[in-house]
């Protein structure tokens, strides 16, 4: 219930939108255009112009054009810090992650290490769409 609760919160375009419920909500989104291989998919999560955006469809399209898709691939959120309406600094990891190949073989992917991120979010087409994420050093 909860996952579907955060993909709601990005159909609501207003600044009453909780932003840390919105970021849930785009990474479940992105999760799903990996589990399906789907770069397309990508345009519902980033705004256009991202350079986070345009790097994940990179990734994708290349693991797609491989055979690849990817179960898990979900973020693990430490923690969520609302900046403003429209910002959050997220400390976030990749969860766990499979990749199955073309013959069913299944890998798992590295674990990520903890990453802190300040992520900005942005309206496009009635929608919260991810505009930018910065790595916090």
């Amino acid at each position: 219930m909860g996952d579907l609760i955060a993909v709601l919160a990005t159909l609501l375009p207003s600044a009453a939108a909780d932003p840390c419920l919105v970021v849930e909500g785009l990474d479940v989104q992105r999760q799903i255009a990996y589990a399906r291989a789907d770069p397309a998919a990508l345009d519902a999560v980033y705004a256009e112009g991202s350079a986070a955006g345009t790097a994940d469809r990179q990734v994708l399209t290349e693991y797609r054009d491989r055979g690849i898709t990817v179960r898990g691939a979900r973020l693990e959120r430490r923690s969520c810090e609302r900046l403003a309406d429209d910002r959050v600094r997220s400390v976030e990891r990749l969860g766990a992650a499979v990749a199955v190949l073309p013959d069913a073989t299944q890998r798992d992917l590295p674990r990520d290490n903890w990453n802190e991120r300040d992520v900005t979010l942005v309206v496009e087409e009635g929608r919260w769409r991810i505009r930018d994420v910065r790595e916090r050093r």
